[in-house]
């Protein structure tokens, strides 16, 4: 069997980076996918041009890896994100329909679609050994509310529930197909924010890539400690 394929869509200099890199490590063959080339560079990689905002370039770019790498995805992450802007003192009055429009895209249309290329992808891989696993990188914003968020959470949320879906209702079950909603957190349950840990992301990731059956669909985790359960909150 060739080397299985991680494809990450959203590939950043901070978890996209060290995900690809750990991966990488293991013997993985590393598909990115971004508007532009990253400015890291990952052995055995190539680069797909994607445009979340556009999300009928998610299946071309999908369908880009299978014709370079020669094979579908065998993991999958999800590490783009749009953040729009919103006054905390004003969020109705602040509020851009088409910025929200556009993040909507980001943070969720163009998810459902990477999902749906992936596990048919993952359908076509042969054997029990590929993993088989979506990953969404998330935050806390569908179990929390901070002011200034009202777009970004709802959007987020969005997100969010489509892997909580996925997950809770089997469907894809019986093809081993597992998902996640990753979020990083401080000890106490408050968000990582801009503290997010590329090293622990992917320390998460590989992990629950490589369990054989699907977890909590809510991965929360705390640097240095793994996955921790707040109770869904």
């Amino acid at each position: 069997m060739s080397s299985p394929i991680l494809f990450i869509i959203g590939a950043g200099p901070n978890i996209g980076a060290h995900v690809a890199k750990a991966f990488a490590a293991q013997g993985y063959r590393i598909a990115l996918a971004s508007r532009k080339k990253p400015n890291f560079t990952v052995e055995s990689s190539i680069h797909v041009s994607v445009d979340l905002t556009k999300p009928e370039t998610v299946a071309p770019a999908f369908e880009e890896v299978r014709a370079q790498l020669g094979a579908s995805p065998s993991v999958v992450v999800y590490n783009a994100a749009a953040f729009p802007p919103n006054d905390a003192a004003d969020p109705l009055g602040s509020f851009d329909l088409a910025s929200y429009r556009s993040a909507l895209d980001v943070n969720a249309t163009s998810v459902i679609y990477a999902a749906q290329q992936a596990v048919a992808g993952f359908k076509t891989l042969d054997g029990p050994d590929h993993s088989r696993t979506f990953i969404l990188t998330g935050n806390f914003l569908n179990r929390r509310v901070l002011p200034g968020m009202l777009p970004f959470g709802l959007t987020k949320s969005a997100g969010a529930y489509v892997i909580w879906n996925l997950a809770e209702t089997k469907a894809y079950e019986k093809d081993g197909v597992k998902f996640y909603f990753a979020d990083e957190r401080q000890s106490s349950g408050a968000s990582a924010g801009k503290a997010v840990s590329g090293p622990a992301a992917a320390e998460e990731y590989w992990k629950i890539a490589t369990q054989k059956t699907q977890g909590p669909w809510l991965h929360t985790f705390v640097k240095d400690e793994g996955y921790k359960d707040f109770n869904g909150s």
